[in-house]
């Protein structure tokens, strides 16, 4: 079940993500972001939901396409239903050094942005996005 907890957390992500027309102001429209131009506001790599890649990757047919994606991403990774090894007692940072590994982002600031944005710690279990 998606939850407004659910929906909150994707939200910012989303928002750390880049999900934005431009880098530079939601008014300036002159280089939308990755994952706005591939209507995938998680930068997922693959998701079952995508036409296709691009630069490595998903690209989805639409906005609501792409934020369902990451929605049953994060749902998935929250009840323990993928091989990252996730699952519902894992806490929110162990699910952010999963989905933005220190190889490609600062986590640490991934981290600090999603606890802000949500005013959930970083220790609570991912089974609280599936409360209602």
């Amino acid at each position: 079940m998606i939850t407004r907890k659910l929906q909150k957390l994707q939200s910012a992500m989303a928002e750390h993500e880049g999900w934005t027309r431009s880098g530079a102001g939601a008014l300036d429209f002159s280089s939308p972001t990755m994952a706005y131009r591939n209507h995938n506001p998680g930068n997922l790599r693959s998701s079952p939901f995508m036409l296709g890649q691009s630069n490595g990757f998903a690209v989805f047919i639409d906005d609501q396409i792409g934020t369902f994606a990451h929605l049953f991403d994060l749902w998935s990774k929250c009840t323990g239903k993928t091989t990252t090894g996730l699952g519902p007692k894992s806490t929110l940072a162990d699910l952010i050094h999963v989905y933005a590994p220190t190889s490609e982002n600062n986590t640490g600031a991934y981290i600090l942005a999603v606890e802000k944005y949500t005013g959930i710690p970083r220790a609570t279990p991912l089974s609280y996005f599936l409360q209602p």
